[in-house]
């Protein structure tokens, strides 16, 4: 990415701490993401950082001016398998730029910061997620080209009436099926990192907001065919949308479905599995259960209500293959 021509002066560019909490809460309230139909962003009180805190290693970066909070964003450290290989990169995320200094080079100064700083943990490169309707953040992700030709799609499950079935909490002893479940589901997809046992311990012991109790699965006689983890995203985030024509505001909080599969032959189990994730969102007082769907399809039928959103991904450093070479793109959805 080349620079932009001017930034404004007294800009400083740094790594966001705990003091600077009410700082990005109001941030990020006063920058929307502006959409065709409608203006969309988060209220993260009262602990912005919660959402960051699964992410593994992360780094949330600050800008300001005269110590007035101008811009923000966030990067995870991943190491996904890309094109048949493990790539260590970073995953730019959140991006928000306040309106009275946007297109003043503020979020490629954040960019390069956080780019720099994943240089030291081995991240050869960047990737970012962007809704296609966002325009402003498409011109600035999309500068470098390099968009792939299949969207990332979540699944958003209505929880309304969902029933509950006989999944049950997952035991220590199931960490090595629940790896084995997960990795068999997800081979071959871009984007996917594989899982070992360590490698899921280190996620469940993160923090307290997604653990081992998190984890349900379905057995069948002692055998482990079906599990999924439930995030109560909703917890530490709650999605506020304006429609731009009526002035409407609606607001709403979600929970997310990560590291899921199921064995051959058990679609039906997951089906009910889903269910069962469903029913716990909505006695958490969630409205929707989110599960991104690798390939259209794939993702067995609930039967509950549903919608469907699409994600535009963008990697500067590696070259997208042709639609037919994709089996699938199922990034983290703990760094979404």
């Amino acid at each position: 990415m080349n620079a932009p021509a001017r930034t404004p002066p007294g800009l400083v560019v740094r790594e966001a701490s705990a003091s600077d909490n009410e700082g990005l809460i109001d941030l990020e309230l006063q920058c929307p993401i502006v959409m065709k139909g409608a203006e969309e962003t988060s209220d993260r009180s009262p602990d912005f950082f919660a959402c960051h805190r699964v992410q593994g290693i992360h780094r949330v970066v600050l800008a300001e001016i005269r110590r007035r909070p101008v811009g923000s964003m966030a990067g995870a450290i991943q190491s996904p398998v890309v094109r048949g290989r493990p790539r260590r990169l970073v995953y730019i995320q959140r991006g928000r730029i306040h309106p009275d200094y946007q297109r003043q080079g503020i979020a490629w100064k954040l960019a390069t910061d956080l780019f720099a700083w994943s240089q030291a943990y081995g991240a050869q490169g960047m990737y970012y997620l962007i809704a296609p309707d966002n325009e402003r953040s498409v011109a600035f992700g999309g500068r470098a080209g390099r968009k792939w030709p299949m969207h990332v799609r979540l699944l958003g499950f209505d929880v309304s009436g969902a029933g509950g079935s006989q999944a049950r909490r997952i035991d220590d002893d199931q960490l090595v099926a629940v790896v084995e479940l997960v990795n068999r589901t997800h081979a071959g997809e871009d984007f996917f990192e594989p899982l070992t046992t360590d490698s899921l311990a280190e996620r469940l012991s993160r923090d307290g907001q997604y653990r081992i109790g998190n984890l349900l699965g379905v057995v069948d006689g002692e055998q482990l065919v079906a599990v999924a983890g439930l995030w109560d995203k909703g917890a530490f985030a709650e999605h506020i949308r304006i429609d731009r024509v009526t002035g409407l505001e609606s607001r709403s909080r979600s929970a997310l479905v990560v590291d899921w599969g199921w064995a051959p032959g058990y679609e039906s189990s997951f089906a009910g599995l889903l269910c069962s994730l469903a029913h716990e969102a909505g006695m958490l007082g969630r409205s929707t259960l989110t599960i991104c769907e690798p390939a259209p399809g794939m993702v067995p039928d609930p039967g509950l209500g549903r919608h469907e959103t699409n994600l535009s991904l963008y990697t500067p450093t590696i070259e997208p293959p042709d639609a037919s070479a994709i089996k699938g793109l199922f990034p983290d959805l703990l760094t979404l």
